[in-house]
């Protein structure tokens, strides 16, 4: 796994610039998914939702300080039905005392920042009333992280926490048992922001035509209600000149596509380590992400938004001998079917009533509508509660049409196929056609969300967590 990794930057989804050989060769080899979405685009609720194979509204992690109860079962206790090890190296952004969610070991979990581990330290626990916008633990990591300053220049936090994830995934690899089948997660960290890497690493795009967005001066003007709120939280909104500067977004390039270039390496030495251990040819490998990253594109940054930088990721199966080889699809997929396509592997019945469906039929490649993975008119949803909001947000995507919806503040459509870039909102449009979509896939969120519900449990939730923490902030200073 990686972190606000884009889809676009990655060799085997077309990018001509982006240097991901391993990566590309696991598509090579395997089955991607063009179109993959997270089901809510911040680490910590995307996360959740894709261990449990369930909306983030139905197990109440709404932000990166809520829990999820461990009586729901998640993808570990699928391959622990089998009598698999289950072991979890890096970060996933479990909030609580429950650190494990199914696994038999976390390895190098010290290496995850998540301050929302502590119940009794919900500093991530925003309010959506609370007057100011902005994110109460401080700017560095929002809008600042991305405007080029001397102090990014020896931020090496992220690719000093990624090495020691990875030594420790390569040392539980070469320990395996490789009589008992084993189920292993990988989670890296880049290339989530603040931005650093090696310049070697760097110099390597220093000359390349990258992909930069040209960012109207006015964009401001055209930010809808969502839009505004979390870039006010995201302290966007003062630096907007700063980030749009051609010299900032070059460095923000550069570094970037350099994150995910040492993140291909790593991909590459836990390659060869399987090989060395003789278990390239039954290991199944799947790569993925948990949301991907706005990175200036519209003037945004960061992630927690519905647009296509933001919610879709990669989705890479491998199997050799089993799945086909060198397809890219454009099936839809969403982090919520890992879960029902894994018990499916298994031949494990799955929880009851789980939202995703088993992608299993398309990768062995069998044909007949009856075997299809596609549903007629398959709705993948997407869903926000967290901070930076102040109501639920909701995403639907059927076909080229993407639906978000803002409860009582905002709609807004969009065809991804003839406007890609997502400028075009079509709810301001005369035509019957448009608004028939709109209302359908409106429908389609309310049938499955109800955002009133919603909404309570998430204000309440704030609430109690900003009493606890307000309350041991107070015994610290006595």
């Amino acid at each position: 796994m990686a972190d606000s990794m884009i889809q676009d930057f990655i060799g085997a989804y077309g990018d001509p610039v982006a240097c991901t050989p391993n990566i590309d060769a696991l598509a090579a080899g395997g089955v991607a998914f063009r179109r993959a979405w997270c089901n809510s685009p911040l680490c910590t609720p995307s996360r959740a939702s894709m261990m449990t194979g369930r909306f983030v509204s139905d197990i109440g992690a709404l932000d990166n300080a809520n829990m999820f109860s461990s009586e729901i079962p998640t993808i570990p206790h699928v391959f622990k039905a089998r009598g698999y090890r289950a072991t979890l190296v890096g970060k996933m952004h479990f909030i609580g005392h429950d650190q494990t969610h199914g696994f038999d070991h976390h390895l190098a979990n010290h290496e995850d920042y998540s301050r929302g581990y502590n119940p009794n330290d919900f500093s991530l626990a925003y309010e959506w009333d609370q007057p100011s916008g902005k994110n109460p633990t401080g700017s560095d990591w929002m809008g600042p992280s991305y405007v080029k300053q001397p102090k990014w220049d020896h931020y090496t936090h992220h690719y000093d926490a990624d090495n020691a994830i990875h030594a420790a995934a390569l040392e539980h690899l070469a320990d395996l048992d490789t009589g008992t089948p084993f189920f292993t997660c990988v989670s890296y960290h880049h290339p989530h922001n603040p931005f650093w890497i090696s310049e070697p690493d760097k110099a390597r795009f220093k000359h390349a035509r990258l992909p930069i967005p040209d960012i109207p001066a006015d964009m401001p003007h055209r930010y809808g209600v969502m839009e505004r709120w979390l870039n006010d939280f995201h302290f966007q909104t003062e630096l907007f000149d700063q980030i749009r500067d051609p010299a900032n977004l070059r460095w923000l390039y550069e570094t970037y596509y350099g994150m995910v270039y040492d993140l291909d390496r790593h991909v590459g030495e836990l390659l060869s380590r399987l090989r060395s251990r003789g278990l390239d040819e039954n290991t199944i490998i799947i790569f993925s992400a948990d949301h991907g990253e706005m990175l200036a594109h519209r003037g945004m940054i960061q992630k927690r938004c519905f647009y296509e930088r933001s919610t879709r990721v990669p989705l890479i199966f491998h199997a050799p001998d089993r799945f086909a080889s060198g397809l890219m699809l454009d099936d839809d997929a969403s982090l919520v079917d890992l879960l029902p396509t894994l018990a499916d592997l298994m031949d494990v019945a799955p929880p009851e009533g789980l939202p995703g469906q088993s992608l299993l039929p398309t990768l062995e490649n069998r044909t007949g509508s009856e075997n299809g993975t596609e549903k007629p008119g398959r709705v993948i949803f997407a869903e926000y509660h967290g901070e930076g909001v102040h109501a639920p947000c909701f995403m639907a995507v059927r076909g080229p049409h993407k639906f978000i919806y803002v409860h009582g503040h905002e709609e807004k459509l969009y065809d991804l196929q003839t406007d890609p870039d997502e400028l075009n909102d079509l709810t301001t449009s005369d035509n019957p056609a448009h608004r028939a979509i709109a209302a359908d896939l409106k429908t389609a969120i309310l049938t499955q969300f109800d955002p009133d519900q919603i909404a309570t449990e998430a204000l309440a939730s704030q609430k109690n967590r900003r009493y606890i923490y307000n309350a041991h902030k107070r015994n610290d200073r006595t």
